[in-house]
């Protein structure tokens, strides 16, 4: 993420994956809620529940969605209900898995990792900077929520659209824009940090408080990474990033 003028090449855009296992549930167990969001594609094998059943696991299932809205971006949370939980466990690779296959695996887009025939242009007044983070879900067809003023859920067909990414972001962050002042440009502080073998390079957001953006110099993949935001916006200890990275990782493993 840098803070020069803004194009879709300087927004943040990760993969979804806790709101993918969300969705893998769902589907998977047929529960009646958020008919809004469509289903995973291609679409899963469904282990009907009875419907009494379904109905209570569906009240559960909302809490764990505003739960997910509310974590940091890129983060899998573990649902709270026991049933549900359950389910987790025995989905949460799979749709891992999914969306390795599903979804496109830069954290950081540079401009090769742009759609196809898209060229980019500045988005609004680059004296204010703003940051945007999208999150991609293998869900069918143009669809998108927003997630926050700085943060948007969409479908992998809707980020393939250039057209379509460009009228979602460009009044979103226009938006932004107009309610912040003019301020200087201020050089992100950075972090070179080694835990258990992993190297990242970690930057904080000078006009974000508390917001992170970390690159896995040696992952899996080129230009692979995730980014953390604080509800406090207050300032994280290196050690806390540390965390943050363990977990990361962790999380990462097959």
């Amino acid at each position: 993420m840098t803070h020069e003028p803004q194009d879709l090449r300087n927004i943040s855009v990760t993969r979804g994956i806790g709101f993918t296992v969300a969705l893998l549930v769902r589907d998977r167990l047929a529960l009646p809620v958020a008919d809004d969001v469509p289903a995973l594609v291609p679409r899963v094998t469904v282990e009907a529940l009875p419907r009494d059943e379904a109905a209570a696991l569906a009240a559960e299932w909302r809490g764990w969605w505003e739960r997910l809205a509310e974590a940091p971006t890129g983060r899998v949370v573990r649902p709270a209900s026991e049933r549900l939980a359950m389910v987790f466990d025995a989905v949460v690779d799979e749709a891992r898995a999914w969306e390795e296959q599903m979804v496109r695996p830069s954290s950081f887009l540079s401009e090769a990792d742009l759609p196809p025939g898209y060229v980019p242009e500045p988005i609004g007044d680059p004296d204010v900077p703003v940051v945007y983070d999208v999150e991609l879900v293998p869900v069918g067809g143009a669809w998108h929520r927003d997630l926050g003023p700085h943060r948007l859920l969409v479908s992998v067909g809707t980020w393939e659209d250039p057209a379509a990414m460009d009228a979602l972001l460009r009044p979103r962050i226009e938006r932004l824009q107009s309610r912040a002042l003019p301020i200087p440009h201020v050089a992100p502080q950075t972090w070179r940090m080694v835990v258990d073998g992993q190297v990242f390079t970690v930057k904080d957001r000078p006009h974000e408080p508390g917001s992170y953006d970390f690159h896995w110099e040696n992952g899996p993949i080129e230009g692979y990474g995730f980014s953390i935001g604080t509800s406090t916006r207050e300032p994280l200890s290196e050690d806390a990033l540390r965390r943050e990275i363990r977990g990361f990782v962790e999380d990462d493993e097959p």
